[in-house]
């Protein structure tokens, strides 16, 4: 499992009426600023390209360059496309000011550029920026097929009339061919913008249709797991953003039946360290998925990558936190098998900013019932090589809760160290120390003076022997309140720190390449193990 954390939409997945209301207006926004921009710059370049030429080349004089009918209107249109873009930029307007400002502001900065046309005679000018106008309009900005029609009419109908009434002095005959070609290709521009956008439209409405799952849209990636990958997704009528987990489409009949165990034992948990459940379903081309809520934060292994080994108080606030998701897994004949630092996610959330989640359930057993679902002919071996117990390696058929406490003491080890408590080149020597080697003491690994109640409780959980250990997760989160920097990890301490990892932005920047690695989720058949 990864983590979930924020991170931006992108909105080339997504149709307009999947947003949210802020999420749309962003969208609209980020689009707007892009057209205007590109117009900025396309409007600017050709007036410095044809007033270099009319200088230089032509020889004509600056007041006719710069100063005339037609160059006034192409600068004032210069200066319309860059008031737009900072204004889309930088103010903060309503949806409904942002269409007003697409539709009459594009509008008017064309009607700038016809003049620059109109007062030259250039016909071929004219045709080009309201083709470039209306077109760039159609591709920009995602609006349906019926405002797209009204605003390319808007944009060229009147070029015909307007170039004859410019035209009024010469011959007829020299009047009917100029506003013949414009009248032509007003309607060949209504036409292509139209049918630019029909195609858009219903590309974006294919692409959405193809990320939604009944009532969730996919909008961004959030990683992979064992079994499936994660996605950020917003359900179509309560607008919350949630996470979906979907199973592999490759995935094998043993894959679901884990899938569907996973989802079915974590729903019925419902304690608040545990991630919660909404929903499970199957699309109608049979792709299994379930929601759960999505989490903003980060897991421990990010924590430790990020920020190193934590004051012995946060670790304290911690591992308490997770001992009572446990003791109610526990409660209910669940273990849970794979805790780790990537399977705890830390929370930042009003009133508890160090609020711990318990996530990935995937390897959940139920005491006293099957090891796996088809595995009928040996037990299995399952977890991760950095935090097995060593009853995990040894007898996994006697496995009980007091695994998943050796676990968290591993966790609690590499959150006060910020090492694993047993490293080496690869997981069967890991494997190996857990089994016959005796852990470091904390503070001789750390190198520092660590509180000595804190240290004793993280080495009983390391103890070899299951029966040596707490009895309990209940017990152990008893004797981790008992210590004498319980609760010294206050709200506001708390929230300094999350201010400043937002400061830095540490929590965007993760670095990958840190001693906590060889985490990888493991599931080996032992049946056909040599005796």
């Amino acid at each position: 499992m990864v983590a979930f954390r924020a991170g931006h939409l992108l909105p080339s997945v997504q149709g307009a009426g999947s947003l949210s209301f802020q999420e749309e207006r962003a969208f609209l926004r980020q689009r707007l600023v892009f057209l205007y921009k590109t117009l900025f710059a396309l409007s600017a370049g050709f007036f410095a390209v044809t007033a270099g030429a009319g200088l230089l080349l032509q020889h004509r004089s600056w007041e006719r360059v710069f100063f005339s009918t037609g160059a006034s209107a192409h600068l004032l249109s210069i200066l319309g496309s860059l008031g737009c873009w900072l204004i889309c930029r930088n103010a903060v307007l309503s949806i409904r000011a942002l269409k007003w400002l697409e539709g009459l502001a594009l509008v008017g900065l064309l009607y700038l550029l016809k003049l620059s046309s109109y007062a030259t005679d250039d016909v071929y000018a004219l045709m080009l920026g309201t083709s470039c106008a209306s077109i760039s309009r159609a591709v920009f900005i995602p609006t349906s097929v019926r405002r797209t029609f009204w605003l390319s009419l808007a944009c060229a109908l009147p070029d015909a009339p307007l170039l004859a009434l410019s035209l009024h002095t010469r011959a007829v005959g020299d009047i009917l061919q100029p506003t013949l070609d414009a009248l032509l290709w007003s309607g060949i521009n209504v036409t292509l913008a139209t049918l630019v956008c029909q195609t858009i439209y219903g590309l974006r409405q294919q692409v959405r249709d193809a990320h939604r799952l009944g009532q969730y849209t996919l909008l961004e990636p959030l990683g992979a797991g064992s079994m499936g990958e994660v996605f950020l997704a917003s359900h179509a009528l309560l607008r919350r953003h949630t996470a979906i987990k979907v199973l592999r489409p490759d995935a094998g009949g043993q894959d679901l039946e884990r899938f569907e165990r996973e989802v079915q034992l974590t729903s019925q948990l419902t304690h608040p360290n545990t991630i919660a459940i909404y929903d499970y379903g199957r699309t109608a081309d049979g792709l299994f998925y379930y929601a759960m809520e999505y989490l903003e934060g980060m897991d421990l292994a990010e924590l430790l990558a990020a920020s190193g080994p934590q004051p012995p108080e946060r670790v304290i606030h911690i591992l308490s936190q997770v001992c009572g998701a446990l003791e109610e897994a526990h409660g209910r004949g669940m273990l849970h098998r794979d805790i780790k630092p990537a399977n705890l996610f830390l929370c930042r959330r009003r009133g508890i900013p160090d609020l711990v989640k318990v996530l990935d359930f995937g390897l959940v057993k139920q005491l006293g019932g099957i090891e796996e679902p088809g595995a009928t002919e040996g037990p299995m071996l399952a977890g991760t090589p950095l935090y097995l117990s060593p009853e995990t390696l040894s007898s996994p058929e006697k496995v009980d809760a007091r695994s998943d406490l050796y676990s968290l003491g591993a966790v609690g080890y590499a959150l006060l160290t910020g090492h694993h408590v047993f490293e080496g080149q690869s997981a069967s020597e890991i494997c190996a120390h857990h089994v016959n080697t005796l852990p470091t003491h904390p503070e001789v690994r750390l190198g520092t003076a660590l509180p000595a109640d804190l240290c004793c409780i993280i080495l009983r959980c390391l103890e070899k022997q299951p029966e040596t250990r707490f009895a309990s997760a209940r017990e152990l989160r008893a004797a981790l309140e008992a210590c004498v920097h319980a609760r010294a990890w206050t709200e506001q301490e708390a929230e300094q720190w999350w201010e400043a990892q937002q400061d830095s932005e540490l929590e965007k920047t993760f670095v990958r390449s840190n001693p906590l690695a060889l985490s990888q989720t493991l599931v080996t058949d032992l049946s056909h193990r040599a005796a």
